[in-house]
């Protein structure tokens, strides 16, 4: 089983990203560093979460918690799958 790894904060090196609020609107097309300091200004991460479209998509959002739900979903999905088999 392989994870999905997600560039976030200082890790986006592009000179400007497509953000998304975390109440999931779209905000247009930032530079990288303001859309750095809008999610420090609220405590939270900028996550790249589309990081192949022109310009990259990035989200702003609590990092930790969002891994945590990919995982529920994970194993919500594995374990339906058990369920199918059987």
């Amino acid at each position: 089983m392989t994870k999905k790894s997600y560039r976030i904060n200082n890790q986006i090196r592009v000179p400007q990203v497509r953000l998304i609020s975390p109440e999931g609107n779209v905000l247009g097309i930032k530079n990288t560093y303001e859309a750095l300091n809008m999610a420090r200004s609220l405590g939270l991460d900028l996550v790249e979460i589309a990081p192949n479209a022109n310009p990259p998509v990035c989200k702003i959002m609590d990092y930790h918690r969002f891994l945590y739900e990919e995982e529920k979903k994970e194993k919500e999905n594995r374990k339906k799958q058990r369920e199918n088999i059987v």
